[in-house]
């Protein structure tokens, strides 16, 4: 019977051991997955805000295009009235 006991123990005490084990292999997983999270969330936020500045510097060059016209319209204007 204590031999038995002594074989249950030692199973026990192995079991014990492999869950602990793999609960540091779990934590370093989840460690490992908030850390690319972070990474994707951070890259989405750098593209969102290269694909605002994009837009918004193609409104600028248009506006500036726009300008250019009219003041070169105007130069004409005033060449032509000399």
């Amino acid at each position: 019977m204590a031999d038995d006991d002594n074989l249950i123990l030692r199973l026990l005490r192995e079991i014990r051991a492999d869950t602990q084990e793999t609960r540091s292999r779990l934590a370093r997983v989840e460690r490992t997955l908030d850390e690319m999270k972070e990474s994707v969330v951070a890259a989405m936020g750098v593209a969102a805000y290269a694909s605002s500045a994009t837009e918004s510097h193609g409104h600028d060059m248009d506006e500036m295009k726009e300008k250019i016209a009219l003041l070169e319209r105007r130069l004409a204007d005033l060449e032509t009235n000399r």
